[in-house]
């Protein structure tokens, strides 16, 4: 496999990401989520694109990156700030990989990256954001906690 370069994201990214994430949530939650919600994300990318633009200096976001293409990227916190009634002190908000590039080990490196920038600011509990029906990101994430 071609080495991946995990960074920061910039603004310009956010196009890519926002497609990267509708359509994983279209893969991966087909049959859990309404198909309704779905088609809307879908038939509302550029909506989803300005916000998150408009939105870009609130977020922690960080980008994988392969031959100059996005293939997956995490949102995080350095606090509780969505989960407020919880004893935690960071949270992963989500990790997205492009579907072709799934179970290539981009996810651990991408979680691996995060929690390693949860480490350097002393952070000691994580929440992370996940369906309870993604079986295999329960699994993944489960198997991260060993």
């Amino acid at each position: 496999m071609k080495e991946i370069f995990i960074r920061n994201a910039t603004i310009n990214d956010i196009p890519e990401v926002a497609k990267l994430h509708v359509d994983s949530w279209y893969n991966t939650y087909s049959g859990i989520i309404s198909q309704e919600y779905l088609e809307n994300m879908r038939n509302n990318l550029d909506k989803r694109i300005e916000r998150m633009k408009k939105e870009f200096d609130l977020r922690n976001m960080i980008v994988a990156v392969i031959d100059n293409e996005i293939v997956g990227f995490s949102e995080f916190t350095f606090s509780n700030e969505f989960s407020k009634d919880i004893d935690i002190d960071c949270e992963l908000c989500g990790l997205y990989i492009q579907n072709d590039y799934k179970k290539m080990g981009i996810g651990t490196q991408i979680f691996e990256y995060v929690t390693n920038l949860f480490k350097e600011k002393n952070k000691k509990k994580m929440g992370i954001w996940c369906i309870k029906e993604n079986l295999q990101a329960v699994e993944f994430y489960q198997k991260k906690g060993d």
